[in-house]
């Protein structure tokens, strides 16, 4: 079996996204970039050694790529979102464990004759799709040398890592008609109705630990009906919503705004009742980052431009059973 050793650059991009070790941030990621392109153009910049070693500095990109945006989306959606990397064409398969309750039958005694039931297990495959992004400049500043290949890096890192907690977002609340009625419900928030889900959760699942995630806004709607301490109470306003209901923990998702917009990515009035580290969203990467560039000679304005690009998909789990729950609020 082939095992992935991570490179120095690698390794740094992994600290620098995740912030596990302070003294590799993503300033300092930017500053290894740059000193990798230009030993990789013989030690100092100059155009014509850039267009005779580009490729180099091309897989230079590559190779940080994929770690940057797993590290950093991990890091934010690890609680329920499971991330895959695969070969291009590998089958990216991912296992739904039966967790059908069965019944057991009373035999006669000296009857050996039982129902057989059958375990079955779902496979499902996450198609992905290629997303692109293009950065361009000015050709002078290419030519000096002052296009910064680790701030475009990063860059292209911000804004896959963006798309794809759109995507995952999207997966997400996109699953809502598909959950089973016992485990969703819509209009204002009644305590009695989310025990409810969160009994039939429990229940579906096995699970003895749930949590509850949402916006800060969606978490503000959810009270106890038991009260709560002026610790709590204090402690609520500090981070803007009760941290327990019923004994289940409540969680934050950052939000974001939708690219060049004013739009928020998350729906601030749903709720997501789901069991304790359960991966209900399956991201995969599939194949290696494209990176390419034109030098501008080509085009009127003579602006090079960088092209990134990545294949990618997200789908949710759901199954009849109930695998997590949904409370929308109206």
């Amino acid at each position: 079996m082939k095992i992935f050793v991570p490179s120095d650059l690698q390794k740094l991009a992994l600290d620098a996204y995740k912030g596990t070790n302070t003294n590799f941030t993503k300033e300092g990621l930017q500053n290894a970039v740059r000193d990798a392109v230009k030993d990789a153009c013989g030690g100092e910049w100059n155009y014509y050694k850039f267009m005779d070693n580009r490729y180099k500095v091309f897989a230079i990109i590559s190779e940080i790529m994929p770690v940057a945006m797993n590290a950093s989306l991990s890091g934010k959606f690890s609680a329920f979102a499971e991330f895959k990397d695969t070969a291009m064409g590998d089958l990216n398969y991912f296992t739904v464990e039966d967790n059908t309750v069965y019944p057991v039958y009373t035999s006669a005694r000296g009857n050996g004759d039982t129902e057989r039931q059958k375990i079955i297990d779902r496979n499902f495959a996450v198609p992905t799709q290629m997303k692109t992004i293009k950065l361009y400049d000015e050709l002078d500043r290419f030519m000096s040398g002052k296009i910064d290949f680790g701030r475009l890096t990063d860059t292209a890192v911000t804004a896959h890592e963006n798309h794809v907690g759109l995507l995952i977002a999207d997966t997400i609340y996109n699953s809502y008609s598909s959950v089973g009625t016992p485990y969703k419900a819509t209009g204002s928030f009644d305590a009695s109705v989310l025990d409810g889900i969160v009994e039939d959760v429990k229940a579906a699942t096995g699970a003895e630990r749930l949590q509850i995630w949402g916006t800060t806004i969606g978490l503000k709607n959810v009270a106890n009906v038991f009260g709560y301490s002026d610790a709590e109470k204090e402690k609520a306003n500090g981070i803007g919503y009760y941290g327990t209901f019923g004994g289940v923990d409540l969680f934050a998702l950052p939000q974001a705004y939708r690219p060049q917009t004013t739009t928020k990515a998350i729906n601030g009035s749903h709720i997501i009742i789901l069991p304790a580290n359960e991966k209900i969203v399956k991201v995969v990467y599939e194949g290696e980052t494209l990176v390419n560039m034109k030098d501008g000679m080509d085009r009127n304005d003579l602006q090079p431009e960088v092209f990134f690009g990545r294949r990618v998909g997200a789908a949710a789990i759901t199954v009849p059973e109930g695998k997590y729950g949904f409370y929308k609020f109206t």
